[in-house]
């Protein structure tokens, strides 16, 4: 016995040895991927080109700052663990790149076109390494990143700086740390929690990341990778990892009186359902110019062609859409509320397109989206649609705001003013941004003294407030506050800003 245990042991020994080699070989074969060939330097290049040229696109656009964007850069000038309506990431990266540029548009969006960039190489390597015992994997690849860089809804959010873009570059590497457990029969929970602190970053981008959590259930709940008890760790570790990066914003939360949860319950409104087809058409329709009209045709066709990792990529797509689905058949839904979806959508249908030995529908697909590219690049370049422009031109948001800023500086400098009063959140916004560094205290009356949005929480009107006061509105009679006598109307603004809209505002002075 005394010479036979040793054996027993050394045996188990190397039988622990091999497994744990035959698992590094398969991890290395995934990893390893394949050799850069020359379609794939051609394709990087171009994929460097594009960036270069929407750079330009938001470096030379006469579009002005939109009301969220402005927003965002009014966050960034009071750094905080939280705000209003949004977690604070995107406060955060404003602040380095406003830092970093300057007092410009190109200084709060340049994030944007960079960020949507390296999302496309994360996928690119995701697909290589979901396909990597695949022949046809370079050709995945290669699709993947085109798919992404091109599609409507990138193309548009490298435009301008959203919640969306830092979201999505937290997911996708979220998504590639936990690939390999598709692949191998080994689950790490230390991986888990890694992604878990990758995912509390996404999540405080935007809360939607939180869709991230019930993906990942669902596929360690499907997939027949390793035991129960090793699944139901790598949930709780993945859990338990994004907890610890969000839980300063849930402080925050907490010592705010959870407005920012207060708000995301009202912006959804399901206590006043509507229960409409009408709203969940509208959903839908909207998907094909966020995903890619044939890129989401060929989503549904690919989901019933199963192949090795359909599960995986349908677990972290399907239910995301299946919920904004609901929403907005309760209510309404924004198009972009399912956009965490698509990632893993996009290399599911390159996955699929892949596969043909003829590459006739990767290479419309493409095409298509390529044309909406360049289509959304010039659109920003020029500032209007030009011959596209519907009735209600959607570009009026990001026009007129400098005329207006300039027919009040104008009043400022006349009458001395230390005080504006805006009517509303996204004058105060914008005014916010123009008025930089100026020495004017820019104002919002919060008449019910229940704030619905962050001016009214940070930056609400008070007696303390000096004067000479003027009140901007777009209504044409002297605002009621009290405390303040108003001397009459001084001026207005009225310029256009649509083929047939114009904003008008009306200036009235005061003091308190």
């Amino acid at each position: 016995m005394f010479f036979i245990k040793p054996f027993e042991v050394n045996t188990k020994t190397k039988i622990m040895v091999n497994r744990f080699q035959t698992n590094l070989m398969q991890r290395n074969k995934v990893h390893s991927s394949y050799d850069w060939t020359n379609a794939d330097i051609f394709t990087l290049i171009a994929l460097i080109c594009l960036l270069t040229v929407r750079l330009f696109a938001i470096y030379v656009t006469p579009l002005e700052l939109g009301v969220d964007e402005a927003q965002y850069w009014v966050w960034s000038q009071d750094l905080s663990l939280g705000y209003y309506s949004k977690p604070p990431l995107i406060a955060w990266i404003i602040w380095i790149t406003h830092a970093a540029i300057g007092h410009s548009s190109f200084g709060v969006r340049i994030f944007a076109p960079i960020t949507h960039f390296l999302i496309t190489l994360i996928l690119w390597k995701c697909a290589c390494q979901l396909y990597g015992d695949s022949a046809r994997a370079p050709r995945i690849g290669r699709i993947t990143a085109l798919l992404w860089v091109l599609m409507p809804a990138v193309s548009l959010g490298s435009s301008v700086i959203s919640t969306d873009t830092p979201m999505l570059l937290f997911w996708c590497l979220a998504l590639y740390l936990i690939l390999p457990s598709n692949s191998v029969t080994y689950l790490s929970a230390r991986n888990y929690l890694l992604t878990g602190f990758i995912i509390g970053f996404a999540l405080l981008s935007k809360y939607a990341a939180g869709y991230f959590l019930i993906c990942a259930g669902l596929w360690l709940m499907s997939a027949h990778v390793s035991s129960y008890s090793k699944r139901f760790l790598c949930f709780v570790t993945l859990t338990i990892g994004s907890i610890i990066i969000l839980s300063p914003n849930l402080i925050w939360n907490f010592n705010n009186g959870l407005v920012t949860i207060i708000h995301l319950s009202e912006n959804a409104n399901i206590n006043q359902p509507s229960y409409s087809f009408i709203e969940l058409k509208k959903f839908w329709e909207a998907q094909f110019f966020v995903f890619g009209p044939l890129s989401l045709i060929f989503f549904f066709v690919g989901m019933f062609k199963w192949e090795k990792h359909s599960l995986f990529l349908l677990c972290f797509s399907l239910p995301i859409l299946l919920i904004i689905s609901i929403q907005a058949y309760i209510k309404e839904a924004n198009a972009n509320w399912a956009v965490a979806a698509y990632p893993a959508a996009t290399l599911l249908v390159a996955g699929w397109l892949g596969n043909f030995s003829k590459q006739t529908l990767s290479a419309i697909t493409i095409f298509v989206n390529s044309v909406i590219s360049i289509t959304v690049i010039s659109i920003v370049i020029t500032g209007h649609l030009g011959k596209l422009t519907p009735e209600s031109d959607p570009l009026r948001r990001v026009r007129g705001w400098h005329a207006l800023s300039t027919d009040l500086g104008m009043q400022i400098d006349l009458n001395k003013a230390k005080t504006i009063i805006a009517d509303r959140r996204a004058t105060a916004a914008i005014l916010k941004w123009y008025f930089f560094n100026e020495p004017v205290n820019i104002t919002i009356y919060d008449d019910d003294k229940k704030p619905g949005n962050h001016f009214e929480l940070k930056f609400s009107y008070n007696s303390e407030f000096p004067s000479p006061i003027i009140a901007i509105t777009q209504n044409q009679m002297e605002p009621s506050i009290a405390g303040i006598e108003w001397n009459g109307l001084m001026g207005t603004s009225n310029h256009q800003i649509a083929r047939d809209e114009y904003r008008n505002y009306y200036f009235y002075l005061g003091s308190n």
